[in-house]
Order: C-alpha cells, then sequence, then structure tokens
C-alpha cells in the first residue's frame, strides 16, 4: 500500500525530495555520452558533410583532410582542400593547405553563415591529383549545367584549315538538295502559289461587277429624263436612287484600294522573301568552297580555324562557372526550390520564399583575403570580397570583388582582378576584368598543321560585361617570344601550300589573339582574329592566290547555275503576281471612277431646278 508521503515524492520520512536522483543520473550519463561523442566526432561529421555539400555545390569532387571546429571563437579551420577540376578530373582545380574561417556565433543560431574573416594558405593551382576525381551525379544540377554548357558550346563552329593542293582542284560536283537557295526557294515557291490564290479569290469577294451592273440599271433607267417629267416627288426618288449608286460605287472602290493594300503587302513579302534568297547564296558558295577544300584567303577565317576551338574551351570552362552562379546567386527575390524529403506520401519539393525583411543563409560582409599561392604561380595575393551572398536582394547592394599581385621576375609578374555581380533586381548586372601578366600559358597544337605553339611570357587581357541577356566579352591574349615547335615526321610529307604557310608561321615571334563574343546570352557571336592573319593570307595570296580565285570562280559558276534555274521562274512568277494584281486594280479603279462620273453628273442635272431642297453629296 503506498502512503501519501510516498505517493507525492516524499521518503516516508514526510521530506518532500526536490531531485530525483534516480532520474538525474541516466539524463546525466545521455548528456555525457553526447558530449563526448560530440568531442570525438563532430569534425568528421562536419568533415563528411562538408565533402559531400561542397561536391554538389561545384558538380566535381571535393576532398578535406581535417576539420577543425572551435566553439569557443565559433571557428573553423579546414586542412588538406583539394577541389577537382571538373574538365579534368586528373587535376585540381585549386588545393590550399589551410583555411581559416572566422564565423559570427549569433547567426547561426539562426541556420544563418555570416563570415567576418577568411585566411588562406599555400593555395595552388592545377596540380595533378593521386587517383582520379569521381565524375558529379548525372541528376546533379552541375551535372545538368555542364552538359547545357557543352551544348552551348557547340553552336560556335569552327571551320578547319584547309591547305589542298591547288593542282588537284579541277570542278566542283553539287547536290541542289543540299543547296540553301534551292531549300528556301522550294518553300518560297509555295508560298508564291498561296498567294497567288489568295490573290484570285480576294478578287472575286471584290462584287465588281455586282455594283457596275446596278450603277449601269440606274443610268440606263434615268438617261435623259427631265425633272419637270417626273415631278418633284419623282425627281426625289431618283435623286435618292442615284445617291445610293454613287454610295454603291464608292463601297466598290474601297474594296479595290482594300485590295491593292493586301496585294502590295502580299507581294513585298515575296519581294523580301527573294532579297533573302541571295543571302542564301552567299551561304551556298562557302559551302560549294568547302568542297573543294580551298585554302581561305580571308584573315578572320584563318584566325578562327587557327585559334578557334580553343578560345571556345577556355570560355566553355568561364561559362560553366558563370552558370553555377547563377543558380547560387540568383537575381531578385526568386524562390529557392529544393527536393522534399522522401516520403511515403505526398513526396514533392520544398519551395522558399524569401522575404523582404530578413537575413540570407549565407554572407559575407566584407572580406580581405591574403593568402600564399604555391607551384608555378608561387607569391603572396590579396583580395577582397564585399557583399557575398546567396540572397542578393536582401543584401541590397552588388557584390563587389579584387584581387591583386605584383611581384616583377616572378613566374606570374602582375595580377588585376575586379568584378561586380548587380543582383539586387530581376534584371542582372556582371561585370569582370582580368589584367595578368608575365605567366606562361600551355601550349597547343595548331589545327591542320604539324605545329605546336608554346606561348612562353604572355599578358592576358579579359574584360566581360551582361546586362540582362546581353553580354559583351573581348579576351585579348599576347605572348610575346612564342616558340614553334615542328613535328619532323608529318613535316616531310606536306604539299606546297602546306610548306609556305608552315614557313610564314614560324618565321613570327610573337603572337596576339583577340576573341570577342556579343549579343544574347543563350545565342552570341563569337569571332576570332589573330596577328597571323594577314601573314598568312598574304602568303596563300602571293603563292596560290591566282589559281585558288579561278577555283572560287567555278564554285560560284556552279551553285550560280543551279539557283538561277531554280530561282527564275520563282522570280517571275512573283513579276507576274504582282503585274496581275496591278492591272485589275487599275482596270477596276477605271471602271469604277468612270461610273461614278456619270452618276454624278446625271444627279447634279435632276437636282439642279430644285435649288437646295436636295442637297448633292458631297465630291
Amino acid at each position: 500500500m503506498t502512503t501519501p508521503a510516498a505517493a507525492e515524492g516524499g521518503d516516508g520520512s514526510g521530506r518532500v525530495r526536490l531531485i530525483r536522483w534516480s532520474g538525474l543520473i541516466p539524463l546525466a550519463l545521455v548528456v555525457g555520452a553526447l558530449v563526448i561523442g560530440w568531442l570525438l566526432f563532430a569534425n568528421a561529421i562536419i568533415r563528411s558533410t562538408a565533402q559531400e555539400a561542397l561536391s554538389d555545390l561545384l558538380g566535381t569532387e571535393v576532398d578535406i583532410g581535417r576539420v577543425d571546429l572551435r566553439l569557443r571563437t565559433a571557428a573553423i579551420g579546414v586542412f588538406g582542400l583539394e577541389v577537382a577540376d571538373p574538365h579534368d578530373s586528373t587535376r585540381n582545380l585549386a588545393q590550399a593547405d589551410e583555411i581559416a574561417l572566422d564565423l559570427e556565433a549569433l547567426p547561426l543560431l539562426q541556420k544563418k553563415v555570416v563570415i567576418d574573416r577568411v585566411t588562406l594558405r599555400a593555395l595552388r593551382f592545377g596540380v595533378a591529383r593521386r587517383r582520379p576525381a569521381r565524375l558529379a551525379a548525372p541528376s546533379g544540377y552541375a551535372a545538368q549545367t555542364m552538359a547545357a554548357v557543352r551544348t552551348w558550346a557547340a553552336q560556335f563552329t569552327v571551320s578547319p584549315l584547309k591547305l589542298t593542293p591547288i593542282d588537284t582542284i579541277k570542278a566542283v560536283v553539287l547536290d541542289p538538295s543540299q543547296l540553301v537557295t534551292v531549300q528556301r526557294a522550294t518553300a518560297l515557291a509555295a508560298r508564291a502559289d498561296s498567294m497567288r490564290g489568295t490573290v484570285e479569290r480576294g478578287y472575286a469577294s471584290l462584287r465588281l461587277a455586282e455594283a457596275l451592273d446596278s450603277a449601269q440599271a440606274v443610268t440606263t433607267r434615268l438617261a435623259g429624263v427631265k425633272p419637270a417629267t417626273l415631278g418633284v416627288a419623282g425627281t426625289k426618288k431618283a435623286v435618292e436612287d442615284l445617291r445610293h449608286a454613287v454610295a454603291q460605287v464608292n463601297d466598290a472602290r474601297a474594296r479595290v484600294d482594300a485590295y491593292r493594300t493586301t496585294l502590295t503587302n502580299g507581294v513585298a513579302l515575296l519581294t523580301s522573301d527573294l532579297r533573302q534568297l541571295d543571302e542564301a547564296r552567299q551561304k551556298d558558295y562557302a559551302f560549294a568552297r568547302g568542297l573543294l577544300k580551298l585554302p581561305s584567303l580571308q584573315g578572320p577565317d584563318i584566325g578562327g580555324a587557327l585559334f578557334g576551338q580553343v578560345s571556345i574551351d577556355r570560355i566553355q570552362r568561364l561559362m560553366y562557372w558563370y552558370s553555377l552562379g547563377e543558380k547560387y546567386i540568383p537575381a531578385g527575390l526568386r524562390p529557392d526550390t529544393t527536393s522534399a524529403p522522401a516520403r511515403r506520401r505526398l513526396a514533392g519539393t520544398t519551395v522558399r520564399f524569401p522575404t523582404t525583411k530578413g537575413y540570407p543563409d549565407f554572407l559575407l560582409r566584407s572580406g580581405e583575403l591574403s593568402f600564399a599561392v604555391g607551384g608555378s604561380l608561387a607569391g603572396a595575393y590579396s583580395a577582397t570580397v564585399t557583399n557575398l551572398t546567396s540572397t542578393p536582394a536582401l543584401v541590397g547592394v552588388p557584390t563587389r570583388f579584387t584581387a591583386r599581385r605584383s611581384a616583377p621576375g616572378a613566374q606570374l609578374a602582375a595580377l588585376q582582378v575586379a568584378g561586380m555581380m548587380d543582383r539586387i533586381h530581376a534584371r542582372p548586372h556582371d561585370s569582370l576584368a582580368v589584367l595578368a601578366g608575365g605567366f606562361s600559358l600551355p601550349g597547343f597544337a595548331l589545327p591542320g598543321l604539324p605545329l605546336r605553339l608554346q606561348p612562353g611570357g604572355s599578358t592576358s587581357d579579359l574584360r566581360f560585361a551582361r546586362d540582362g541577356d546581353s553580354v559583351d566579352l573581348r579576351w585579348t591574349i599576347h605572348a610575346g617570344q612564342v616558340a614553334w615547335l615542328a613535328d619532323s615526321t608529318r613535316a616531310a610529307s606536306l604539299n606546297r601550300i602546306e610548306q609556305v604557310v608552315m614557313r610564314a608561321i614560324a618565321g613570327i615571334p610573337d603572337v596576339e589573339i583577340v576573341t570577342t563574343m556579343t549579343g544574347t546570352l543563350k545565342a552570341p557571336r563569337l569571332r576570332v582574329n589573330s596577328n597571323l592573319d594577314d601573314v598568312v593570307s598574304a602568303r596563300l595570296r602571293d603563292v596560290a592566290g591566282a589559281e585558288i580565285s579561278r577555283a572560287e570562280a567555278r564554285a560560284k559558276a556552279a551553285v550560280d547555275r543551279i539557283v538561277d534555274e531554280k530561282t527564275a521562274p520563282l522570280r517571275a512568277r512573283v513579276a507576274e503576281i504582282q503585274a496581275d494584281g496591278q492591272k485589275r486594280v487599275d482596270d477596276a479603279r477605271a471602271k469604277l471612277d468612270a461610273k461614278r462620273t456619270q452618276l454624278e453628273a446625271q444627279l447634279k442635272s435632276l437636282a439642279g431646278p430644285l435649288g437646295g431642297v436636295i442637297r448633292l453629296p458631297d465630291e
């Protein structure tokens, strides 16, 4: 039997116990176990979680050697960070021996990250990995971005440098179905036939015969009648009939004018399409010329053939990181959509709607970075970052960043980076300027030639600006002391044209490549020029200009013969539609104007004796 004192927590002596030691001791053991577990495994858990999160974020394997969490000072030390290059799994994009992050403690309680200071030590780029990196998950955003960027880069076509011996070029055989002009002419012929049918139906809908016959009946019935014969009532009725006939003629004339406008617009559209056939013919000239594999005599074509693919590869890498920035630093207050946790029912998507008053999930208000880089770019660097955030609209000011290095005589003598990302509103405004000097670019082989370019000491000037969907990029690279390495095994089998180009290029002591990209972000225009363009073009003209011109003339004549055969009847058909339609309009106008003149003359003759009683229609 339980006593009242025992039921109320007493010890049987009438005293009430304030602490239940029998329950407190297990609780203390559990808390102690959690604390010990945290002390033993917290760094490992944070390291594993950070590796996974950063790998998903960057779309490449991220390895962390060790993490040191210091709760008392709200600081994190990251040691042995390696970020694999998403474009080359055998190398690291960057790796650092130590990164120290000083955080603000209070925002962490709200699941916000505010960084006060970042310190990097022994940062290196392009270091070979001990093992190839793991590929990003194909379903992840980074992998999808990589595929999208590759598709974006595939829209740029680089024509190879063709150095076929001139004496092998005899003639060109064309398939008419392959010519753009023929394809467009076939489609335009169908539209011309449709236009002819529209013109016929439009003319029939004018009902000219009905209006003319009705007016003729009135003029015939009232021919020679006098007001004295008809009387006042009869004359008034005759005037009303004449007015009605004039109105019918005027309506018919208005329909003829509308028909003429439709005809003019239709013919103008067909004429515009005919002019576009001339533009398509230029593409067919280039297509036929390509079948001959003629060496290009145009400087821009040579620059694109020699350096186009290299430039596209570098721009593709830039656009990959820029596209990731689009995802994680969105413009305006766009909702953040993520996959919801797996559930048996109602699994879906989690959408977070940011508010105009609040704190972003991540914010670096002001960071002054001083870090050392090892390897080929060894030296001390300084950088600043302000207002780097995951939700720029909440911060209200653009993100700005700079980096600088000055070390004359070093492998990278100078570096200046300045950029701005304005994502406050829905229309993004971004800019980037990078000026680097005194560094060595990696060598690469020239397409179509057994030559390899070793740039040596170089300078690079990159300017990028974006305003909404419009982009403007200009990238200039200048190498002052280049080395040309020839492949002796291939050089022995070169034809005369290839030998001339080889000698012309090998005699150039410096190289300057200018890549420009303008237009819209989805479909920009790319152009690559170099100081080799005019030199190679001039040598080709000296050696084979006359023969190349004759071959080009043969290719052009072959295109003209096929295109003229297909387009001449089409041009005649359009001219016939215009002439026939205009003749019908002129005939209809003449007949209607003559009939209206006759009706108005009869109207004046009948209404004259009645003075102001019957008002004549306005002329």
